[in-house]
């Protein structure tokens, strides 16, 4: 059990009885777990009855399904596991891990994914747990591109950033964003929790997703333009919080780098 080194996919594969993946989107996973063309010998290939692929790449929910049933016409099984959490959780194994695929496999799966994460949520089939974050990253991206808008407006308006957030805190309105964000924009400190580029990637994979399901998604569409004027300035490695300086250039107003 575990995912010992190996020179290829396919040993790897040969090695391990739980192979554990982690890549940067789908087209990475499908080139390394199902292979191409000069590519080498694909993961698929080591795949034999009874062992299981655990991919915890931010996925595409079709495409993760697609891969399910080549690791099953194989006689093996796969689990969709993104993660939730960012950088400080990662590095101290307490991410909390969204899981799709049958329960059995994931009960079998759980001593592996156990030291990666501190809680295993199950969510369903497999893509089902890839559509899961999906939406907390949809959530995520919109809701601080609106935070950062609403910052802009506010200074623009007169009022002291500090002030404004202060009241944030203080209200209904008090959430993730406003707690770990509003002070670090204050500052105009970027430094990287969660990449912007991972964000504008992440909302770019929700498109897709819900292009491919008719799915009406006007808010997340406008957010994510905002993320790719980011990126097209060379904000990629910021923190998605660094959104804000481009309400900041939009509204020509300045709110980092007050404090």
């Amino acid at each position: 059990m575990g995912a010992e080194e190996a020179s290829d996919p396919k040993e790897l594969a040969q090695k391990s009885s739980i192979i554990v993946t982690m890549l940067a989107g789908p087209p990475a996973v499908q080139q390394v777990v199902l292979g191409g063309v000069g590519t080498p010998p694909a993961l698929i290939d080591g795949i034999t009855s009874r062992k299981i692929l655990v991919d915890m790449t931010t996925n595409l929910p079709s495409v993760s399904r697609i891969i399910a049933e080549h690791i099953r016409a194989r006689g093996g099984e796969m689990l969709d596991a993104p993660v939730s959490g960012s950088v400080k959780p990662a590095t101290e194994g307490t991410l909390t891990i969204l899981v799709g695929g049958s329960k059995e496999t994931m009960e079998r799966a759980k001593p592996v994914l156990e030291t990666m994460g501190k809680k295993l949520l199950y969510i369903g089939g497999n893509g089902d747990a890839c559509s899961m974050k999906l939406t907390l990253n949809m959530h995520l991206g919109t809701m601080m591109a609106s935070f950062a808008e609403c910052f802009a407006f506010g200074v623009k308006s007169g009022l002291d950033p500090k002030t404004m957030l202060d009241v944030f805190n203080n209200s209904v309105l008090k959430n993730y964003i406003s707690e770990t964000k509003g002070e670090k924009i204050i500052k105009g400190d970027w430094s990287t929790a969660f990449a912007l580029g991972l964000m504008s990637k992440d909302l770019d994979l929700a498109s897709q997703s819900s292009r491919e399901n008719r799915i009406p998604t006007p808010l997340a569409s406008a957010a994510k333009e905002i993320y790719y004027a980011c990126v097209a300035n060379g904000k990629e490695n910021l923190d998605f919080s660094a959104v804000a300086t481009q309400f900041e250039q939009m509204a020509n107003v300045k709110i980092s780098g007050r404090a």
